[in-house]
């Protein structure tokens, strides 16, 4: 059976060759719309050092009862974070609801450490705090999120619609794969294929898929066009663009 390090390394040279492409795509953007593609290269770039780490065993330590990879804690903090709160800066919404998105994100990653190392009702807790915080990202993206892009141009707000629903999908897809590792349902080779296979898909296919619409958010820059959505309330708002996102 192949090792799950040659599978890691195997995953750590897509990585690599995908940031070279996408930064060569990067470079041949028009300016106003780089600052847009170039975070996903360094996500890219990230998750194969990572990967990389991970899979020369370097970085690894001891927590309660299990152990933590230093190299899937850069890729998954990095990473999953990132990609959520784009989805959520594609819908013309406040940063107060993107630093929420980014918040309940990394929430639910700590969930699964917490659900890997330890056992009784911190494990169940971190269990919970998965399946808890996917339920209210859904009610968010569906919901204020949803409705900030209604009300940006019907091309952003198509970007929007199609950012949400990929990174939902990929995001519950992983969720039930997580689920399975905590119930010990997947021997180490299945594990470490499958994983390796949903966060490529999830990091530099979001990032194919982006740079392919990205033209969207300059068109929204050049025509000024902005949003402006409640903080918290009826009475409270605030003016985001295109230029909003950092």
């Amino acid at each position: 059976m192949i090792e799950p390090s040659v599978v890691r390394f195997t995953s750590a040279g897509i990585y690599a060759v995908s940031a070279v492409v996408l930064l060569a795509l990067a470079s041949r953007k028009p300016a106003s719309l780089r600052r847009y593609c170039y975070p996903f290269v360094a996500v890219v770039a990230l998750a194969g050092l990572g990967v990389g780490l991970w899979g020369a065993g370097i970085g690894a330590f001891s927590v309660a009862n299990g152990t933590l990879e230093g190299g899937q804690l850069i890729i998954d903090y990095t990473g999953y974070p990132f990609l959520f709160g784009f989805a959520a800066f594609v819908a013309g919404a406040s940063r107060r609801y993107v630093g929420g998105v980014v918040a309940i994100t990394v929430a639910m990653r700590l969930g699964y450490d917490f659900a890997a190392v330890f056992e009784g009702p911190l494990a169940l807790a971190g269990t919970g705090s998965i399946l808890v915080g996917y339920v209210v990202l859904l009610a968010l993206f569906f919901g204020p999120l949803a409705t900030a892009a209604a009300r940006q141009s019907p091309a952003r707000e198509l970007f929007y619609k199609k950012t949400r629903n990929l990174a939902l999908f990929a995001f519950g897809v992983l969720i039930a794969w997580a689920m399975f590792q905590i119930a010990g349902l997947l021997d180490t080779f299945t594990g470490t294929v499958t994983l390796e296979y949903l966060d490529i898909l999830l990091r530099v296919g979001f990032a194919g898929f982006v740079f392919a619409n990205v033209e969207t958010l300059a068109a929204e820059a050049e025509s000024g066009i902005g949003e402006e959505v409640g903080d918290a309330g009826p009475g409270a708002s605030a003016t985001v663009s295109a230029s909003s996102g950092d």
